[in-house]
């Protein structure tokens, strides 16, 4: 996707980011058009000469460009051979607009708020319909400095928060994990739509499977799911404690009939209700799915580990390692 290699390239190209005519090539012009409306891309300069070959020891700086019988040449002084055909596009060089850059991930990956510049190579995007807010980075190296991880929790609002890289090492994602954030790569944003056609995507970013997901203090009750305290009624909260217990032993399925008795509602109402408690305003509802998984002809089953699990009223949010019989 054009956006996220501006992106990459936005990083790899100093203070003054800029885009050659010809490595634009790689993308229809229909979409290069649309960065140029959108002053993500702005013509910034034409040149006039062109780098030597890798490995050539005419002892040049650059090579002259030449038109020869109605063709741009990028001549080289010792080997006509490694003369390179150039179009004129070739020649433009684009200034890429980190600021409208920014903005445009965003609203390609649905995200709500204000993106804002935090420090050189970071960014804090908005927040995905899964409620996660989402940060941009550059390199771990730029969370890793003094005070950025605090800031970046405190602007989370109390959630992990999410760190999109372009990569991550493994030893850094050892210790980003260890300072509970969340990391992915960027090529965890991108996907397929319906028509084969790349796009960003946030909504796939789920915290590591070995972290306590589910919180639920029975005594209250209160649930926190991915560090997101639920407003949930009684009935609702009674329910996903049943669920809970359900996962936590052997079989992890609650039959549709012990649903019905607690609550005195259809099992599929009830479901649909804890369904939409569960998730984020304006999530999909296959995230609310995978939570609570149908069990056709038998009943639901929550889409949780019991790691991920952890009853608050029986102690410190220790996790749950039992299966009962």
């Amino acid at each position: 996707m054009i956006l996220i290699w501006l992106w990459k390239r936005l990083n790899k190209t100093g203070a003054r980011p800029e885009v050659s005519g010809r490595l634009l090539r790689r993308f229809p012009e229909a979409e290069i058009n649309k960065m140029l409306r959108a002053r993500i891309l702005i013509e910034d300069r034409k040149i006039d000469s062109w780098g030597t070959c890798a490995h050539c020891d005419c002892g040049y700086d650059a090579r002259m460009i030449q038109e020869i019988d109605g063709n741009l040449v990028a001549c080289c002084p010792l080997d006509p051979g490694q003369d390179v055909i150039l179009e004129p596009a070739d020649l433009i060089r684009y200034r890429i607009d980190g600021e409208q850059l920014i903005r445009a991930i965003a609203v390609a990956g649905n995200l709500t708020g204000t993106p804002a510049t935090i420090s050189a190579g970071l960014w804090s995007m908005g927040v995905a319909a899964t409620g996660r807010t989402i940060f941009l980075c550059r390199s771990p190296r730029d969370v890793f400095a003094p005070g950025i991880s605090i800031l970046l929790k405190s602007l989370a609002g109390g959630t992990p928060p999410i760190v999109v890289f372009d990569e991550i090492d493994q030893a850094s994602g050892i210790r980003l994990r260890d300072m509970e954030i969340d990391s992915h790569e960027v090529v965890d944003i991108l996907r397929a739509d319906g028509n084969g056609v790349e796009v960003v995507s946030f909504d796939g970013l789920l915290p590591p499977s070995d972290r306590v997901r589910l919180i639920i203090d029975r005594s209250i009750p209160s649930v926190m799911l991915d560090g997101r305290v639920l407003d949930m009624s009684v009935q609702m909260v009674a329910v996903l404690v049943l669920l809970a217990e359900q996962a936590c032993r052997r079989d992890p399925i609650i039959k549709k009939q012990i649903i019905e008795a607690e609550t005195g509602r259809p099992p599929n109402e009830v479901i649909r209700d804890l369904r939409k408690a569960l998730v984020a305003p304006g999530a999909p509802a296959s995230t609310a799915k995978e939570l609570i998984a149908t069990v056709h002809g038998v009943g639901y089953r929550l889409g949780l580990a019991p790691e991920a699990i952890s009853f608050a009223d029986e102690g410190a949010t220790h996790k749950r390692h039992t299966i009962h019989t």
